[in-house]
């Protein structure tokens, strides 16, 4: 059953179109910019089904800006700058970093300001790079394949737009992520290798330690949680792979404390790379304990797991990808549009869910207190922008009486 704080906890809304749960809606309001759809009361007592889940939900547009067709932008951890990448998508052999990968030509990468109401751009840089994986207060990962077969990693200032190359050794140095503390984790190859070594480098001046590959089976996308404490990875080798987990305490123990758990037997190398692209800088949501969120390609369906409970909570079929406003309850996106879910906190047991709109986006958190999500919206080659939030009480008694 699904515990909430008040009585009145049914229907949703849309504003491109409307969506809301069967028998929930009694009355239809218009408002700038879109349409609403106001819940009736709910009989009295603080439990409900799944059926009974509900919410009221409003955006409003800030702007769009021209994306590549493929690449996920990245925020800034308050919220206030993003980056999209636009010009012609990459090579799958550049995206998968294998040998002899052909490197991009020149993209544009557009660094704007989220204003309170309107995208403002800040820097429009070129270079022939790949939108990295993560971002943090001082700029965003880029990603740049040479010529020779090496590749190298660097991060843009959000405030210059100027680039700084942190791994620049002549190797093929791919997948980079970061941590809160400004610990740099990235996967590492020689150009004539096959397989990648995982090598993090201590943000606190502690050391840069390796993790060999064994067996030919690659270390690859890594993910620091937001405890600074534990990092994700994946094994992948010929057709199969692997979710690994470890500590960065010291070095032994992120060296010598590898935990792996095998996820299927029977993929390819694009399936992989799809099982964290969707999650690009959310993969790891905050909470009490280190978790992940993945598409799981045996299930096929984003799936969250934790090395504490050691079991995977699934997400509403269909679903995309996820940003989480706490521990259980997340914003998904599914072809079918957006919709609010519920993890189920026991075993064997379906998430809730209450679809929002009929528009799929892309959700995240905005850092704003007031509109928490911010919404990417892919249409015809542009990201439409917007801000999103859950309406409440004080919504309703600001609204006129007559729209009652």
């Amino acid at each position: 059953m699904i515990r909430t704080r008040t009585a009145l906890v049914t229907a949703a809304i849309a504003a491109a179109g409307i969506l809301a749960a069967p028998g929930c809606v009694t009355e239809e309001v218009s408002r700038t910019p879109g349409r609403f759809l106001i819940p009736e009361d709910a009989p009295g007592g603080d439990t409900f089904s799944p059926e009974d889940l509900g919410a009221r939900f409003a955006w409003r547009r800030l702007g769009e800006v021209d994306y590549d067709d493929f690449s996920i932008p990245l925020l800034s951890p308050d919220g206030r700058r993003v980056v999209v990448r636009g010009g012609a998508p990459p090579h799958w052999d550049a995206v998968l970093a294998t040998r002899n990968a052909t490197p991009p030509t020149p993209a544009t990468f557009r660094i704007l300001a989220i204003d309170d109401d309107a995208l403002r751009v800040e820097h429009e840089i070129v270079g022939p790079w790949l939108l990295g994986r993560a971002a943090d207060a001082t700029g965003f990962l880029v990603e740049e394949p040479r010529p020779d077969g090496s590749r190298r990693l660097g991060r843009v200032d959000w405030e210059t737009g100027k680039v700084a190359w942190l791994v620049d050794e002549g190797f093929v140095d791919a997948f980079g992520t970061l941590g809160p503390d400004g610990t740099l984790a990235w996967s590492r190859r020689a150009i004539d290798d096959v397989a990648f070594d995982l090598v993090v480098r201590r943000g606190d001046g502690a050391g840069t330690w390796r993790l060999p590959s064994r067996w030919e089976r690659s270390w690859i996308d890594p993910v620091i949680a937001p405890d600074g404490r534990t990092i994700f990875m994946l094994r992948r080798g010929d057709g199969t792979v692997e979710l690994a987990w470890s500590r960065l305490t010291d070095e032994s123990r992120f060296r010598d404390g590898v935990s792996t758990h095998p996820i299927s037997v029977r993929v390819d190398a694009r399936r992989t790379q799809a099982m964290l692209a969707p999650q690009v800088g959310v993969a790891s949501p905050s909470a009490e304990h280190a978790r992940i969120v993945f598409l799981h390609p045996d299930l096929g369906r984003l799936v969250e797991w934790s090395p504490r409970t050691d079991l995977v909570r699934p997400y509403p079929e269909r679903t995309i990808n996820a940003v989480h406003l706490d521990e259980d309850r997340a914003v998904v996106s599914t072809p079918d549009g957006l919709a609010l879910a519920v993890l189920a906190s026991e075993l064997g047991r379906p998430p809730a869910v209450l679809p929002l709109t009929e528009d799929p986006a892309i959700p995240r958190l905005s850092g704003r207190a007031e509109e928490p999500i911010l919404l990417f919206r892919p249409v015809a080659g542009r990201y439409e922008v917007l801000l999103a939030r859950f309406l409440d009480d004080e919504d309703d008694r600001k609204r006129p009486s007559a729209a009652r």
